[in-house]
């Protein structure tokens, strides 16, 4: 950072500071909110609202920052580091703390922006365990779907072959974490079971495995052994469930997660209800093997530590499938605050916290990026990144079934050159160092008010209109974005050769 960019930092913390007028406890814990002492950090719900407790016993909030360490950085670490990850760790902590971030749910490395092979993970993960600043913990039992190489399936989840790994996973990065009081849980992967109809239909496909079995056996249950109600509803003709199980196949659309999400509706075909049902049933068998395969493992070796589960997409999954894990999890883990997939309910039916594991603030695209099919939720300048960003902490701070959120957001401009969307994620500062100043000011002063605002009551309605507030403006961008991009793929002299 420049000396400029260092002075109004310095400047801007300074006068925020009487912002929070709290004592705060060595982890960042609210000193006059108190829950039970143990050591861990773990969750309560005090005076009507969930907190995180830090191992001291005090109320703690966690906001975070998604992928202030990913692979991408190479330039950044390069042209400000001179090569030397350590003190690009250790720094991008520090960062992180003068941004008013208290903790990092992705950990000492996020694993779907790895893949490059240039972060040293063991050198990360010995960083942060000499930090102080309270961390999740990744233990990679699921892929994101841009993780897999090219014609890679996801795991049958039911092999023994997948047991064993989540063993190994277990023994090589919670044993020797496992009485380290700033992990505050170890978390399985972000955006799991992306693409779900393809992690059916990967199990599904695979003849003579466990998988596929068991998923058969499962549609078999749910047809209550009646082959001809199957086929009227899959437009089949086999002639047993014997001979389905032998060599049949059925494949499951897309549009099974389109219409989770809202991105479409259900088809008016016969059997859609039927098809839409049936996948979701499979997909929770699916979903909650993985859940309690880590769960059985973790809790062999450490009964301290939370466990947060998968950081999924808002519609992922399914209400019964929240239901199926969580005996196996300690928070409810949606990755946006949803208007199709409201979190609330569930917090309220499985008496159990959310966390938001990594919401989107919009990014900023070139014009020629925003006809490429991957740019997904842009806005149109810089400054609405702001506006959003100031909406989101307005709308989190007063929820009282919300013990944290991660903020999709990275330290420094990533250089990557593989996919449209990761190209339109800048950071607070450039590859070179060089502040953002108005973004770096504009979220420290949310960051700050979001604590304020989290120790105070709040009512139905002040929460209700925030969230209308937010999508509203969500909706309007998004709006003006797609006007953008119709006029772009439109007009010839407008697209780059």
């Amino acid at each position: 950072m420049n000396i400029l960019g260092k002075n109004l930092l310095l400047a801007f913390i300074l006068s925020s500071v009487t912002v929070v007028d709290a004592e705060l406890d060595a982890y960042g814990g609210f000193t006059d909110i108190k829950g039970g002492k143990t050591g861990f950090f773990h969750t309560e719900k005090i005076d009507g609202r969930w907190w995180l407790v830090t191992p001291e016993g005090n109320a703690f909030w966690g906001i975070g920052m998604s992928h202030p360490v990913t692979g991408w950085t190479q330039g950044a670490v390069t042209f400000i580091y001179n090569g030397d990850q350590e003190a690009w760790f250790r720094d991008t902590i520090k960062r992180m703390q003068d941004l008013g971030y208290n903790c990092v749910w992705s950990g000492p490395y996020c694993p779907e922006r790895v893949r490059s092979g240039f972060l040293d993970k063991r050198l990360a993960e010995k960083v942060f365990k000499e930090s102080t600043i309270p961390y999740g913990y990744p233990v990679a039992l699921i892929k994101h779907a841009v993780e897999l190489k090219p014609g890679e399936k996801r795991p049958d989840v039911f092999s023994d072959e997948y047991a064993e790994f989540v063993r190994g996973e277990v023994e090589q990065h919670v044993v020797p974490n496992k009485d380290d009081p700033w992990i505050m849980g170890y978390y399985w992967g972000f955006g799991s079971f992306d693409r779900d109809w393809l992690w059916v239909n990967n199990h599904l496909e695979r003849k003579g495995s466990p998988g596929r079995a068991r998923l058969m056996s499962v549609l078999e249950d749910r047809y209550q052994g009646d082959i001809a109600a199957l086929n009227k509803v899959y437009g089949t003709t086999f002639k047993s469930f014997r001979a389905f199980k032998t060599d049949g196949m059925i494949e499951y659309p897309d549009w099974v997660t389109h219409v989770k999400s809202g991105r479409a509706t259900m088809p008016h075909t016969l059997g859609a209800q039927e098809i839409f049902d049936d996948a979701a049933a499979l997909l929770g068998e699916i979903v909650e093997k993985v859940h309690a395969l880590g769960f059985n493992e973790v809790r062999k070796h450490d009964q301290n530590h939370m466990i947060l589960g998968c950081y999924v997409k808002e519609a992922t999954y399914t209400k019964e499938i929240w239901r199926r894990i969580a005996p196996y999890i300690d928070v409810l883990a949606p990755q946006h605050v949803s208007k199709v997939f409201p979190i609330s309910p569930m917090v309220e039916e499985l008496q159990m916290p959310a966390i938001i594991s990594d919401q989107p603030y919009g990014n900023v695209y070139t014009d020629h990026l925003l006809t490429q099919r991957a740019a997904h939720g842009p806005v149109p300048d810089h400054v609405d990144r702001h506006i959003l960003y100031d909406l989101l902490t307005e709308r989190i701070s007063v929820d009282p079934d919300l013990t944290g959120a991660n903020m999709c957001a990275c330290m420094f401009d990533q250089s990557h050159w593989e996919k449209a969307y990761e190209r339109g994620q800048p950071g607070f500062w450039t590859i070179d160092g060089e502040p953002r100043t108005h973004l770096i000011r504009s979220v420290q002063h949310s960051n700050l008010i979001l604590f304020q605002k989290v120790k105070k009551k709040h009512d139905h309605e002040t929460i209700q209109n925030l969230d209308e507030k937010f999508h509203h403006v969500l909706g309007l961008y998004q709006e003006v974005m797609d006007y953008r991009k119709e006029f772009l793929e439109k007009v010839p002299a407008i697209t780059y050769p």
